[in-house]
């Protein structure tokens, strides 16, 4: 939204409960955000992280948090969020990445445009949120290839709606129905869904103490949101038959060959780990008939056993005492913001894919878009129509 506030999608946290209603502040949050195609704004410390009261970590309605976190002192910037549907004339499908996380150097953003904003009835079929939220999603199957495993295809990050010349942040990644088995990688029926963010942007505005960006055209039939408690309709049971739902840090994913041990469960997903799984020696002397193999194959067995169970204490203990005790050096969450327009130079750093970006040294409708993040905002935050579109402050 703002140089030092953002949207995040809750999944992607950590939180110290089974209900997810604390985030355990133990994990090392920063947020880098680049100034266009490659290059960096900068990396910044997340001081605050407020998740939606209503975020249900079972089916991921409402899968959102704000995240508010330091600039470094660097000038302050805009982002606008797209805030009316009927506007998307397109939407662009964007995956940021970085190719060096110590000095957070970008990669090229990888677009895709796809005109059409749901596949809804495969889309509802796999996910009974999204059949009971469809104005709340975009879904379909596109993807992209993972940047640490060729062979799997993962969602995109963010959506962009697009009113040409213009375009703003839409919707976020929330989650993927897969079908089958928990096999995400090489699966040709996953469907992926994106939170639109437009009906949260006054729980928002409650978040940060001030009005949030938003853009829209100028139409009469635009109704702006009016319940800062606004919630999805939350399904009685979020399972579907042969469906797992996934979310959060997919690049973590396996597919079913090589697949390591995991804590991904119906309804979400966490940290991938690998672990060690109790030998099978003992299983193999048990096979012997002799009394002696079977006394040793015994001892075997209660020695592993106990050496399971001490392991598994340990990792509850630890997961318990994690907030207070975990090295910051060990866990990191970084999350890729864009910002819209770098107002020092605007014609060398725009967030708004660079393929598509209107050339704003012409006349029109990009030119005033650009004018209108230099205005200071006098008299509150007010309304502006510029070309028949509408700008909020």
């Amino acid at each position: 939204m703002r140089d030092t506030q953002g949207f995040v999608s809750a999944n992607c946290l950590d939180f110290t409960d089974d209900s997810a209603k604390t985030v355990d502040m133990g994990t090392k949050y920063e947020v880098a955000i680049s100034t266009g195609n490659d290059g960096t704004y900068g990396a910044f410390k997340v001081t605050k992280i407020t998740v939606n009261p209503k975020y249900d970590a079972k089916s991921f309605a409402n899968n959102l948090a704000v995240v508010e976190f330091e600039n470094g002192g660097r000038s302050a910037f805009t982002n606008y969020v797209a805030s009316w549907r009927p506007d998307w004339k397109d939407l662009y499908f964007t995956r940021r990445t970085l190719n060096n996380a110590n000095n957070n150097g970008w990669n090229a953003p990888i677009i895709t445009a796809y005109s059409s904003s749901s596949d809804s009835s495969s889309c509802t079929q796999a996910n009974k949120l999204f059949g009971s939220n469809q104005d709340d999603f975009l879904c379909n199957q596109l993807s992209v290839t993972s940047i640490f495993n060729s062979s799997c295809e993962i969602p995109y990050g963010s959506v962009y709606g697009v009113d040409d010349p213009n375009i703003a942040i839409a919707a976020l990644y929330s989650h993927s129905a897969v079908h089958g088995e928990n096999n995400f990688c090489g699966n040709n029926k996953v469907y992926n869904y994106y939170t639109v963010l437009a009906k949260y942007m006054l729980w928002a505005m409650d978040v940060v103490g001030r009005a949030t960006p938003v853009y829209h055209s100028n139409s009469t039939d635009y109704k702006e949101p009016s319940d800062p408690n606004y919630s999805m309709t939350i399904p009685s049971s979020s399972d579907t038959d042969n469906v797992v739902v996934v979310g959060g840090d997919v690049y973590h994913l396996k597919t079913k060959s090589n697949e390591k041990p995991s804590t991904t469960e119906l309804g979400g997903i966490a940290d991938v780990t690998e672990s060690s799984s109790p030998s099978s020696s003992s299983e193999a002397s048990a096979s012997n008939k002799d009394s002696k193999g079977l006394s040793t194959a015994g001892i075997l067995g209660i020695v592993f056993g106990l050496l399971a169970l001490l392991l598994l204490i340990g990792w509850f203990v630890r997961r318990k005492l994690r907030q207070k005790n975990i090295d910051l050096s060990e866990r990191v969450r970084r999350w890729l913001f864009d910002r819209d327009v770098n107002m020092n130079n605007y014609n060398d750093n725009s967030a708004r894919p660079p393929s598509y970006i209107t050339n704003v040294s012409d006349k029109g409708a990009g030119n005033n878009w650009v004018n209108l993040m230099d205005d200071t905002g006098k008299n509150g935050y007010p309304k502006y129509n510029v070309n028949n579109r509408e700008y909020y402050r």
